[in-house]
């Protein structure tokens, strides 16, 4: 029998979380030893994943993690608590999720194990458009959001990743050489990719929400080669083509489970955790 959370929208986040094995092992490895904080989230998210597994089918209360989580200053100020906000429930869980996976990676003090499992690592790019002077900084994500293309086409969901994950933009901004403001173009060179992969659909108009309304939009799971600072991504038939031919180091990601904002005209809006094919509501 499935044990299930029960209590507010932030159960959809911790209900993906425990079925992420790496994370879920992480997090128990933390709250074996001794740590120094007293409001530790990464704590709360290893006892309550421990609840959850001894509970042998019967419903748990978030009730421990829920008020540590409400008792930060800046849950509030970010408008991460419903009571706060007038975000909608896509934008607060989108937030949510970012800020609860860089709390992990920065409370898990054992080793770089956390911050190694959940973050892309890269190097940014700005090239003046002018004079072409070149800045280099870090581009370390552990959590992408989503960017789409501007035409209206129905790319694949690989495709709109991989723009997404590498960040080609421009912009105006100050060049050091030029001593003025420039045209900027940035664009981001991947070195490492993690081992759970945290994606934040960022659907902001209609166009965007019809691309995810297209059939089998989403991919059960997807390839990655990351090779020359290029990170390339493939789904279907070009995944299966790569893995057959064996030339390319591919690390292959399966799809655990995603949290969705159901709305229609008709009823309030609420969110559906889908896990390895459960659908859990809160």
């Amino acid at each position: 029998m499935e044990t299930h959370i029960t209590n507010s929208y932030t159960n959809s986040l911790l209900q993906l979380f425990r079925f992420i094995p790496t994370i879920r092992n992480l997090c128990l490895q933390h709250t074996a030893t001794a740590c120094l904080y007293d409001n530790c989230l990464l704590c709360e998210l290893g006892f309550l994943t421990d609840m959850l597994e001894k509970a042998t089918g019967m419903n748990c209360q978030a009730s421990n993690f829920l008020k540590v989580f409400s008792s930060l200053s800046e849950t509030a100020t970010m408008g991460l608590l419903e009571e706060f906000t007038h975000n909608s429930p896509t934008a607060m869980i989108q937030a949510t999720n970012r800020y609860l996976i860089r709390s992990f990676a920065e409370s898990f003090r054992h080793g770089p194990e956390m911050e190694q499992a959940l973050t892309t690592a890269g190097v940014m790019s700005i090239r003046c458009g002018h004079c072409s002077n070149e800045m280099l900084k870090p581009g370390a994500t552990m959590v992408h959001d989503l960017i789409y293309p501007a035409k209206r086409t129905r790319p694949t969901f690989t495709q709109i990743l991989k723009s997404s994950v590498e960040r080609q933009e421009q912009s105006r901004g100050w060049c050091d050489r030029c001593k003025r403001y420039q045209q900027l173009n940035t664009r981001k060179t991947i070195q490492a990719i993690p081992k759970v992969l945290m994606i934040n659909t960022a659907v902001h108009s209609l166009d965007q929400r019809q691309i995810w309304a297209t059939p089998n939009f989403l991919p059960r799971e997807i390839g990655i080669i990351v090779s020359g600072g290029q990170f390339y991504c493939y789904e279907g038939q070009d995944l299966q083509l790569h893995l057959q031919r064996g030339v390319y180091a591919i690390t292959v990601y399966d799809l655990v489970g995603y949290v969705a904002d159901i709305h229609s005209e008709d009823q309030s809006s609420h969110l559906v955790s889908m896990i390895d094919g459960m659908c859990l509501r809160s």
